[in-house]
């Protein structure tokens, strides 16, 4: 890109062009002005002018001959001089014919005419330069604006044409310069042609000329008859098509007649550049080019590129077209998956060539949406497909003004759009951003239903538009309508479609039925995309089968056509094709056979169990959605369970449905069954690791949970207990593990010789290179709240680094390694490590063929499940799970906290009913107390009860609370608390970090007061900018700012370990992801934050990695913060700040699960630290300090610090003055305690 700004170009020497253009300028208004030569001489006059023009002339040479080009305002001067230069052309024939009897001897006809024939020569010399100029700025992106360039270029090739008219009506029919000019002239008009500027009848005209000219006998050379041919062809074209691509009518002899012109000249680049992209056209139209196909545009077009200069003003749309070719190849099914990242990043840099609204820009970028769409769904990567709406969100923002192009657009972003919530499995994903700036929730609920009724209307107009335009290319018709029937299709086999009923599916069925079947009557015999249509075709109506009143036996039919296809010869010559049509073969006779009168046959069950075997053997690679499918069918079929609805799955792998078969039910195909559904979640962990940031990680991993409990409950009912266990980890913070591998994965790769991809690796995982991915606010962005986050914005097109990384790894056998699951050993030993007795899983009833339950690891290494039956009824919990979200909802609402607070209470008799009491019969306690220790992995909606305040029955009838009885901590997953137990112990002691973000009266009831006089070493930051010269002792000792705080944390890690953080948590309203400590903030009156904010985002967090000293002691974090140890949805995942820490590299969080009481929760903190400076882990000073809350005296610890004491005691009268009781569950019980 040229550098205008350069000092060259700027203020300093003026250029010779510049200085020729200004004294040229002054000349031509002189000349111009009447009567201001009279006293000159005419002749002298002439030379004069002559003599300026050729030092124009001269100038725009030289420019050229340099390689450079003048800056835009200079081009722009350049060609308004031309048009005053071509208004002077008057004045100097005038001038010409008043020198005539002047001079001696006085002047011939044909000495008047060949000296301004000289003229005009010389002026078409800088009409020449100056169209090069402009062709080249306008292929840049500094250059010439597309709004502009129409204007700017038929203005000036207007005005070069009349210079061509006066020219030849000067010369004679049987002058020889005649063909010159008139060749001159045809070469003009096409360019003209380019932007509209000629009429047809004028480009008629012009391309007969140039037939008649590139005939034998003119007197031009060959190469300007190839230029005459190729110009005649182009000038064509805009005969036939008006300008608008769209029209199919004349395409294919086109095509043909830019190929004459490539053949005659093989080696100029322009030829086949023009040949190559009109046989592009004229297959994307629909029309048959006397046998030619993609193939041959592509080997065309790659020959342009490789001939071509790049300097050329025809390099970057040549570039384009080859790119547009290489993606309709992909889209025939005649390449492999691995070549579509080569395009894509093809397309990418294409598009940073093209100036914004260049005419290519468009199909370019629609190109690179299909291309990121396809990708994505094939590696399961979400952040592709995020990307590809993106930029289809700008396009129709755009409004663009053809019907046509307004129906693909939309087309296409209901497909996009149907894709990325069949992938993320959820209806209400956050589908705009990963960003700190979240669409509500609430907008996003319903987007399947909204975009089934933008498809029907995108029909609807398909089919008014064939009824109107008939012009236009049945090709193009038929692809919107196929890509609208496989929209259908997709939105009629989403598994979360916002609650479609079986009716309304199989209507989508018959609708995505009849979209493909007029795409495929619309399309050519021999086209490369029949067979694809076919397929399709074939797939909906298959489907379709399914419906109860379909007639026995029609499913039949679509397989065996399905299985006709495999070996037609436009299969057959595509093996990529080939293979996916085989495959779906088996698939449609496995859904074929299920549906048969009668049922299957015996052995039939066995033969289709092979069959789907061999389907999933066939992609050991893939992690795509349908990949995933077909295993869990798999699975389930082994197994001889119903299978459960799993999007398009349900419909292209489902078992038959249930029956007697002892094969499906022996040991061998139990067994079977487990691995195989164990495989499918370790598809869903490969897939994490290539999403390009956390909010797709947890997207993508959302899936693992549900999954997973299935699968762990086939493990149950078989007894495979161990095997439990590996499974429930492989369905638990996938997102966070990922993080945590890092360093694993760097030292893995380096240790495999690629030191390079490491150090990719490592810049890539960098928090503060993340950030701007991940849609954060970017680095030197305003920091205040009315700083909005554009969720439009365009997505970068995503690197693949997570791919490349896991292809290494897979090929080396050390993914599974990274990604695998943790041995019942390595958690029965962080048990004995820790202290504690048993690691339990809480499995609901939900997605579980098992009733709720318990399954325990002991220290010993034994396993065990404990049946929960309480957990079969959770009335309470889903009561209690809605109360909470409307009072995150109206958080200052009085009716909604006291809702809460009734449904909290009936879930704690409840949780002790049916949770804690079962667990604590048989709970023993390896501790000097005899108290049992249990670390909690709740599942699901679990994850939301506060165990420590389970109600239990007491001596004489008296209630009790479990943490009372039981010493409790919680845990993500185990694999996170065997990591976290592997860390040092925390030891407080003299230093702690404490970060205040709250301020005002928040600030003043926090727990940092009292901390900063408990630790006799404290370091306080707090949102101020920093101590003052000459502060009071107490202040500030730096600020809030994100990198501070993180800088400090590490300062802290490497010294005593201890950091507290009192600020707001602000979470979306929905999306973990987007959590973020907000520092400064001053909460308005309707609970949204106002001012200046600090944020520190939970995506940052879990990037870092604290350095901690073997030695010890561990990192102990506490966060006086809401809600920021349960996320709102993605339970399984867990992705919530206390996890980070964890992820970070804490042994121990303080965490919570739900908006925290200002005063209760800073005396709760402040006990807690208390607990820990007088030597307790961090489980027992969270247990000590709610047992202060629950207990009758509630006497302060003499312990305390005088100061430290007054500062609790005010605590306490403020929290029994605004009518709280202490021992109120809703004031001590949503703090818990993650990791050892």
């Amino acid at each position: 890109m040229i550098d205008y700004t350069h000092p060259g170009r700027g203020r300093g020497r003026e250029s010779e062009l510049a200085a020729a253009l200004r004294a040229a300028g002054d000349h031509a208004e002189h000349l111009l002005r009447p009567g201001a030569h009279a006293e000159v001489h005419p002749a002298t006059e002439l030379t004069d002018w002559y003599d300026t023009v050729q030092a124009v002339a001269d100038a725009c040479t030289g420019v050229i001959a340099a390689g450079d080009v003048p800056p835009p305002d200079e081009a722009r001067t350049l060609d308004t001089w031309l048009l005053r230069a071509t208004d002077c052309l008057g004045p100097c024939r005038r001038l010409l014919r008043e020198a005539r009897p002047l001079v001696e001897p006085p002047m011939t006809d044909d000495e008047v005419r060949d000296t301004y024939l000289a003229l005009l020569e010389l002026t078409h010399v800088v009409h020449e330069s100056a169209d090069h100029v402009r062709r080249t700025l306008a292929g840049r992106r500094d250059g010439i604006p597309p709004q502009e360039a129409p204007e700017r270029f038929v203005r000036s090739r207007i005005a070069h044409q009349d210079l061509m008219r006066r020219a030849l009506r000067l010369l004679p029919e049987e002058d020889a310069r005649r063909d010159e000019w008139r060749y001159r002239y045809v070469v003009l008009a096409q360019r003209v042609a380019e932007y509209g500027g000629d009429s047809p009848g004028e480009a008629e005209a012009a391309r007969l000329a140039a037939e008649e000219l590139a005939r034998p006998g003119s007197h031009l050379d060959d190469a300007q008859r190839a230029q005459l041919r190729a110009a005649g062809a182009a000038l064509a074209t805009q005969v036939h098509t008006g300008g608008d691509a769209a029209r199919a009518t004349g395409a294919a002899d086109l095509a043909l007649a830019h190929r004459a012109v490539w053949q005659a000249a093989p080696d100029d680049p322009l030829a086949a550049a023009r040949f190559g992209a009109e046989l592009l056209r004229a297959i994307t139209v629909g029309e048959s080019v006397d046998g030619l196909g993609l193939e041959d545009a592509v080997a065309a077009l790659e020959h342009a590129v490789r001939i071509m200069d790049p300097a050329s003003p025809e390099w970057s749309e040549t570039l384009a077209a080859r790119a547009l070719a290489r993606t309709q190849v992909i889209g025939t099914w005649s390449a492999r998956e691995r070549d579509i990242g080569a395009v894509v990043l093809e397309l990418d840099g294409v598009r940073s060539l093209l100036p914004p609204g260049h005419p290519l820009t468009a199909p370019v970028d629609l190109a690179l949406v299909q291309l990121l769409s396809l990708r994505g769904s094939g590696e399961g990567s979400l952040s592709d497909i995020r990307s590809a709406l993106a930029m289809l969100r700008r396009a129709r923002a755009q409004h663009p003004a053809d019907p046509l192009h307004r129906l693909v657009l939309d087309a296409v972003f209901a497909q996009v759009h149907t894709a990325f919530h069949y992938h993320a499995g959820a209806d209400d994903a956050d589908c705009t951003g990963t960003g700190d700036e979240a669409t509500p929730a609430q907008d996003r609920a319903g987007h399947a239903a909204r975009t089934r009724q933008l498809l029907r209307l995108c029909v609807d107009r398909a089919r008014r538009l064939a009824d109107t335009r008939e012009d236009h290319s049945p090709e193009l018709l038929a692809l919107v309508q196929h890509t609208l029937g496989w929209s259908l299709l997709m939105a009629a086999t989403y598994t979360d479609g916002g609650g479609l009923a079986g009716d309304e599916r199989y209507a989508l069925l018959a609708e995505a039925g009849t979209a493909l079947t007029e795409s495929l009557s619309r399309t050519d015999e021999r086209s490369p995309q029949l067979a694809g249509r076919e397929l399709l075709l074939h797939i909906a109506r298959l489907a379709e089968a399914q419906a109860p009143a379909a007639p026995p036996g029609a499913a039949r039919a679509h397989a065996e056509a399905i299985g006709r296809l495999v070996d037609r010869p436009d299969v057959a010559s595509r093996p990529p094709f080939q293979d996916t049509v085989r495959a779906v073969h088996f698939y449609a006779e496995t859904l074929a056979a299920g549906t048969a009168p009668g049922g299957e046959v015996p052995g039939d069950r066995d033969r289709r169990l092979r069959r789907m075997e061999e389907a999933a053997a066939a992609r050991p690679d893939a992690v795509d959605t349908p990949a995933l499918d077909l295993r869990m069918q798999l699975a389930r079929a082994q197994r001889a369970v119903d299978p459960a609805p799993a999007g398009l799955g349900e419909l292209l792998v489902r078992a038959a449905r249930p029956g007697t078969s002892s094969a499906a039910a022996s040991r061998a195909g139990r067994e079977r069954s487990r691995r195989t559904g164990q495989e499918a979640l370790g598809l869903l962990a490969r897939r994490v690791l290539v999403q390009e940031a956390a909010a797709d990680a947890v997207l993508t991993a959302e899936r693992a949970g549900p999954l997973s409990r299935e699968v762990a409950g086939w493990c149950v009912e078989d007894g495979a207990l161990e095997e439990a266990v590996g499974t429930l980890e492989r369905g638990r913070a996938l997102a966070l593990h990922t993080e945590m591998a890092t360093v694993d994965v760097l030292r893995t790769l380096t240790g495999l010789g690629r030191a390079d991809l490491a150090g990719e690796w490592r810049a890539w995982r960098d928090a503060a290179h993340r950030q701007n991915r991940a849609g954060n606010r970017p680095e030197g962005a305003p920091d205040g709240s009315g700083a909005a986050w554009d969720s439009y914005a365009e997505h970068p097109v995503p690197e693949r680094l997570g791919a490349r990384v896991r292809a290494v790894l897979e090929e080396h056998g050390a993914l599974e390694t990274l990604l695998g699951t943790v041995p019942v050993a390595e958690i029965a030993a962080a048990l004995r490590g820790t202290g504690n007795d048993e690691l339990v899983y809480l499995l609901p009833t939900r997605n579980s063929p098992v009733s709720g339950g318990a399954l325990r690891v002991r220290r010993d290494g034994g396993v065990r499940w404990t049946p929960l039956a309480g957990l079969a009824d959770p009335t309470a919990l889903d009561a209690y799970t809605g109360a909470l979200e409307l009072l995150l909802s109206a958080p200052r609402a009085d009716a909604a906290e006291h809702a809460w607070r009734a449904r909290l209470d009936g879930l704690c008799d409840w949780a002790g009913r049916a949770v804690v009491g079962p667990l604590t019969r048989d709970a023993r306690g390896a501790g000097a107390d005899g108290l049992p220790r249990l670390v909690l992995v709740p599942l699901g909606a679990l994850a939301s009860v506060p165990w420590s305040a389970a109600r239990l029955p007491g001596p004489g009838g008296r209630a009790v609370r479990a943490v009372d009885r039981l010493v409790l901590s919680t845990a993500p997953s185990a694999r996170m608390f065997v990591a976290a137990a592997g860390r040092p112990p925390v030891r407080a002691g003299d230093g702690a970090l404490l970060v205040l973000g709250l301020t005002g009266a928040q600030a003043r009831s926090s727990s940092s007061r009292a901390l900063h006089r408990l630790y006799p070493r404290p370091r306080l930051l707090a949102p101020e900018a920093g101590r003052p010269a000459g502060r009071t002792s107490g202040g500030p000792d730096g600020t809030t700012r994100p990198a501070e705080v993180l800088d400090e944390i590490r300062r802290a890690a490497l010294a005593h370990g201890i950091v507290d953080v009192s600020a707001h948590l602000l979470p979306d309203p929905s999306d973990s992801w987007r959590s973020h400590l907000a520092f400064g903030t001053v909460m308005g009156p309707d609970g949204a934050p106002a001012g200046d904010v600090d944020r520190l985002s939970v995506q940052t967090i879990a990037a870092q990695r604290f350095p901690v000293p073997p030695e010890g002691p561990g990192l102990c974090v506490s966060l006086a913060s809401c809600m920021n140890g349960l996320p709102r949805r993605h339970h399984d995942e867990s992705f919530t700040m206390a996890a980070a820490f964890l992820a970070g590299g804490a042994s121990s969080v303080l965490g919570s699960l739900w908006p925290v009481r200002l005063h209760a929760t800073a005396l709760v903190d402040l006990l807690f630290h208390h607990g820990l400076r007088t030597g307790h882990p961090p489980v027992d000073a969270l247990r000590g300090a709610q047992l202060w809350m629950v207990g009758p005296a509630r006497e302060l610890p003499a312990s305390l610090p005088a100061d430290v004491r007054r500062l609790a005691a005010g605590l306490l009268d403020a929290l029994t003055a605004s009518g709280h009781d202490p021992a109120d569950p809703a004031c001590w019980a949503g703090l818990v305690a993650v990791g050892r």
